[in-house]
């Protein structure tokens, strides 16, 4: 099979894909934004053929890039990892008709009020949240659920501009900050109190084929914005332990509810007082080193495993 991948060369884990799609037999192209001398031997010797663009958000350069690399041989898929890369390469692809995760999935898992939507349709229990792009819809909110609330972007990942809001005067510097009514556009959340974890996933064809579960000590927000903090993830090895079947269960309910089909998947969830409650999800693989955590801990390669799973054996 021939696989389009996209930024092979950064951030550093990005060529442990390569390795893997080029161990598992895949020709592979590689589209990124450096030049090819910067790729080093290794990296080059696993690719068949670079493309070279100046940004590989810009859907028209990728699907113009795309389509010169369809003209010298078929593409079976194009695949992406790092989350700013998801949708526009779901673009990309539809646009050029290679099969893989499509627009309304890559969608659904970086635009969180939609995310939230979705799965609260699905019967999944989420934060009540909205999107808000002017001052009155954040007020409005706040005036039904209550403090505290999060403000975050539409789209971030990880904690990035997210903060938490307790009283009326914290909202309004959140309006300001959040550029509301001035074009800017934020997701508002009920806070969500309890312990935070992740479970991320491998799927093939819409079933969680492998599965891992890590904790925040501390949470996310604190350790972000504490930085004397240490934050410590645990990963751990009891996933047989009766505890962790209501998150399985919820994890494979979220793949389902939104349409992901073979991918890598990063869910965050919040288990107290008001029970377990989904929090988010990114149609890739988890950031912070955590798949090669996975990889120790389990004593396999997850991105050969990966590999596999983006082209089967016949």
């Amino acid at each position: 099979m021939h696989v389009i991948f996209v930024e092979p060369g950064f951030p550093a884990n990005q060529r442990q894909f390569v390795r893997a799609l080029h161990a598992a037999g895949a020709r592979i192209t590689g589209i990124g934004e450096r030049p090819v001398e910067a790729l080093g031997d290794e990296l080059r010797g696993w690719l068949h053929a670079y493309e070279r663009v100046g940004n590989v958000c810009d859907e028209d350069a990728m699907t113009v890039a795309v389509r010169r690399v369809q003209k010298r041989e078929r593409a079976d898929r194009l695949e992406a990892t790092v989350e700013a890369h998801i949708l526009p390469a779901a673009h990309v692809r539809e646009a050029c008709g290679i099969p893989g995760t499509s627009v309304r999935t890559a969608f659904l898992c970086r635009d969180k009020p939609a995310m939230k939507e979705a799965l609260r349709a699905a019967g999944i229990p989420t934060a009540r949240s909205t999107g808000a792009d002017d001052p009155e819809a954040a007020r409005r909110f706040a005036r039904e659920v209550g403090y505290p609330l999060i403000v975050k972007p539409r789209a971030a990942a990880g904690a990035s501009g997210t903060v938490r809001v307790d009283d009326a005067a914290g909202l309004e510097r959140a309006i300001e900050g959040g550029r509301l009514g001035q074009g800017g556009s934020v997701a508002i959340e009920e806070f969500v109190e309890g312990h935070e974890a992740f479970y991320d996933t491998l799927t093939i064809k819409g079933k969680v084929v492998h599965d891992f579960v890590s904790h925040y000590f501390p949470g996310v927000l604190e350790a972000m914005r504490t930085r004397w903090i240490s934050p410590q993830i645990v990963v751990t090895n009891r996933l047989d332990a009766s505890g962790y079947d209501e998150v399985k269960q919820m994890g494979q309910s979220v793949v389902t509810a939104l349409g992901i089909d073979t991918s890598a998947t990063h869910m965050e969830w919040f288990f107290g007082p008001k029970g377990l409650k989904f929090s988010e999800i990114g149609c890739r693989p988890p950031g912070v080193g955590a798949w090669d955590l996975y990889c120790a801990a389990n004593d396999f390669d997850l991105y050969v495993e990966w590999a596999h799973a983006i082209i089967p054996e016949e």
